[in-house]
C-alpha cells in the first residue's frame, strides 16, 4: 500500500497504465479523483482505509472511473 508519494507522483504512474493501492486516510478526496480520472483502461485504484471517506467522496471517487476503483 502507498503513502509516501504524493497524489501527482500517483497520477504519473496511473497515467502510465500503473494499478495502485493506497492509503485513503492519507490523500483527499479530491487527489483521489484527480488520480482515479488518469487511470488507464484495466488499471484499477484500490483505496486502503476508505473509512475515512465519506458515502458522497467515494462515490466522485468511484465516479471518476466506474469499475476500476476498489475500496478496502
Amino acid at each position: 500500500m502507498i503513502n509516501s508519494k504524493t497524489a501527482l507522483e500517483l497520477q504519473g504512474v496511473a497515467a502510465l497504465g500503473g494499478s495502485l493501492e493506497v492509503d485513503g486516510s492519507r490523500y483527499t478526496a479530491l487527489e483521489l479523483q484527480g488520480i482515479a480520472a488518469t487511470l488507464k483502461p484495466n488499471a484499477y485504484l484500490k483505496v486502503h482505509n476508505s473509512a475515512s471517506k465519506t458515502t458522497m467522496e467515494m462515490q466522485g471517487i468511484a465516479a471518476m472511473k466506474p469499475g476500476q476503483v476498489v475500496f478496502a
